[in-house]
């Protein structure tokens, strides 16, 4: 089997060094030269490609900047051999989705792998990163069950585990679960900029500012794709801080304390 990558940073990287198996051979393709030399250098990828190489492989990965995706797609859709599946791995699905839906592509899965680096490119990327995550899969109407279950196949030999769900629903939930929280790492790291004096941050710190300092221009990117469900989250969250900062400012310990055990409460039962 024929393995082909298009965009070989941290996920496309990744999927590569997952993917090294006797038997598979894996091309990929990247705009950016230097991209390629490392993705060679670091084992991602048997060889380079042309664009029409890797778009006649068995099964290709777009791993391409959120708003480069439907552009390659709509090029790898004319360029494909008459048995290629291909997927997505873009972290918004609707754009996706819809050009998805309009072309009726039986041979394409929408895809979104839920697993990352706070550090981008081929570089850092692992063997190891998709093991235990869920990988999201939006199969369409048009969807071909052979295609899905290759690539489900696929996500399996990584280590992944393939959840289908509607794109729509995963946008929703992905502006909570994971935009959210670089959202909000931004802010905690730019907080901390101001302070003079010894750093005293601990544990927590550490924890929840671990993606702070994230490629803006890719993030950008993702926030202003999901920017409506992403503001929806936002403002869901500050109605809850403002629920905290209220019993503060009358002293309601009480409160307080009713607020945090739900919330281990709810931790508990997030396995």
């Amino acid at each position: 089997m024929t393995i082909g990558i298009v965009g070989l940073g941290l996920i496309g990287g990744s999927i590569g060094l997952a993917l090294r198996e006797p038997g598979r051979k894996i091309i990929g393709f990247d705009s950016d030269p230097k991209s390629v030399k490392t993705a060679i250098d670091r084992f991602c990828i048997d060889s380079e490609g042309t664009f029409e190489e890797v778009a006649k492989a068995d099964v290709v990965f777009v791993a391409v900047p959120p708003l480069k995706v439907v552009s390659v797609l709509e090029e790898l859709q004319k360029l494909k051999g008459p048995d290629t599946v291909f997927t997505d791995c873009t972290s918004v699905k609707s754009s996706v989705s819809e050009w998805a839906k309009t072309t009726q592509c039986p041979d394409f899965i929408v895809g979104h792998p839920m697993a990352g680096h706070e550090n981008s490119g081929a570089a850092f990327a692992s063997a190891w990163m998709y093991r235990g995550a869920k990988w999201i899969l939006s199969p369409t109407k048009c969807t071909s069950k052979a295609a899905l279950s290759k690539v489900e196949a696929l996500v399996k030999a990584m280590g992944a585990i393939p959840v289908r769900m509607d794109a729509t629903q995963h946008d929703h939930q992905v502006a909570t679960l994971s935009h959210l929280p670089h959202a909000i790492a931004a802010a905690l790291v730019q907080m901390r900029a101001e302070f003079e004096g010894e750093d005293v941050s601990g544990g927590s710190w550490k924890d929840l500012t671990r993606v702070g300092g994230v490629d803006p221009n890719l993030w950008t990117q993702i926030f202003m794709e999901n920017r409506v469900e992403l503001s929806k989250s936002i403002q869901d969250l500050e109605q809850r801080l403002a629920q905290i900062r209220q019993h503060l400012d009358t002293g309601n310990s009480a409160e307080i304390k009713k607020y945090l055990e739900q919330s281990r409460k709810a931790k508990k039962a997030d396995k």
